[in-house]
């Protein structure tokens, strides 16, 4: 992206001068040789472009000297706006510039979104995960490279992106981090995503943010700096190791479910809005299970799960259904949670 800004900084400027030169040519003929608006413009015009026309007889020196600075003046900069434009056309950079403007027409609209720091080895699940699960995010990552290879990839083609550093306040607030939903910090470095984590929480108090540690240790700074979630991928892997040695069938299970049922088949939490009509209803009178065809496995309430709830389990503002079952019925459910009918 930032090569793209700086050829059309080139473009632009290039025009810019070429509009400059042919004021100057109008304003000197005029001042040279006495001639009105309309015939200093004509002159101007033929000898920029360099058509060949002539000059008109009896023409003093200096307008001669004039005349020959703006015709090399006028060639050198129309080439350099050539040059530009041609850097554009190579390898069909025109399209790649349509998607780009279009990527900025998406993030002019975005709101309620997530910023995904960094776009790397663990950023690149997390885009996967948000385009199936129709997630607005917007990724920021100083790399362009990563970004580009991304791109190259039929499934990353339409991801939403910035190019710059996190830690600086400027592209947070271009990432609309004020109308954000939270961040997610996938940074190699903790002190990267401690820094970033306390600039976010100062220009958003109520962003929920979620980071990767390599330590305890940095856990713990990353709670007191006020991240909501931390992951320890040491830990997420030593436990998956142990798993596939103490459990491999529950393990095994686990992972087949998104084969076995589909892509379209999976795990979903849907929070109950506070004017939801089910708020004041026993579980048992939502008759969920009933009317569509998913599984409430827990009822998530103040960060405490109530697993396997009973019919006589009262619904409260802001509980959050943990469910399986297939995509299709899942998004009904969604509207199922505002409106009693399907």
């Amino acid at each position: 992206m930032e090569e793209y800004r700086r050829i059309f900084r080139q473009i632009t400027v290039s025009v810019l001068i070429i509009v400059s030169i042919f004021i100057i040519g109008v304003i000197g003929f005029m001042i040279l040789e006495g001639w009105d608006f309309y015939t200093a413009f004509y002159i101007t015009a033929i000898t920029i472009s360099t058509v060949g026309y002539g000059m008109p007889e009896n023409i003093s020196h200096a307008t001669i000297i004039f005349d020959t600075i703006l015709i090399f003046s006028g060639i050198s900069v129309v080439l350099y706006l050539i040059s530009s434009l041609t850097a554009l056309l190579v390898e069909g950079d025109f399209k790649k510039i349509g998607g780009v403007l279009k990527m900025l027409k998406r993030i002019e609209k975005i709101k309620d979104h997530y910023i995904i720091v960094g776009g790397g080895k663990v950023g690149k699940y997390i885009i996967e995960e948000f385009e199936k699960e129709m997630v607005p995010y917007i990724v920021i990552e100083k790399d362009e490279n990563i970004i580009n290879r991304l791109l190259e990839k039929e499934e990353y083609k339409n991801i939403n992106y910035i190019i710059g550093d996190a830690r600086e306040e400027d592209i947070l607030i271009k990432a609309k981090i004020f109308e954000a939903k939270g961040v997610l910090l996938t940074l190699p470095n903790d002190v990267d995503n401690l820094y970033i984590s306390l600039t976010a929480k100062t220009l958003n108090p109520s962003l929920y943010i979620v980071s990767n540690a390599t330590s305890s240790e940095e856990l713990r700074k990353l709670l007191y700096a006020g991240v909501d979630n931390v992951i320890l991928p040491p830990e997420i892997t030593g436990k998956r190791m142990a798993l596939m040695i103490s459990k491999p069938n529950v393990l095994s299970f686990i992972e087949t479910t998104q084969t076995d049922f589909g892509e379209t088949f999976g795990f979903s939490e849907i929070k109950i809005p506070e004017k939801s009509w089910m708020v004041g209803k026993d579980f048992g009178e939502l008759e969920i299970s009933k009317t569509l065809n998913v599984i409430v496995m827990a009822i998530r309430r103040n960060k405490k799960a109530h697993y396997n709830p009973k019919a006589n389990f009262k619904i409260e503002p802001k509980d959050s259904l943990m469910v399986i079952g297939e995509q299709e019925d899942i998004e009904k459910l969604k509207r199922y949670v505002i409106l009693p009918e399907i």
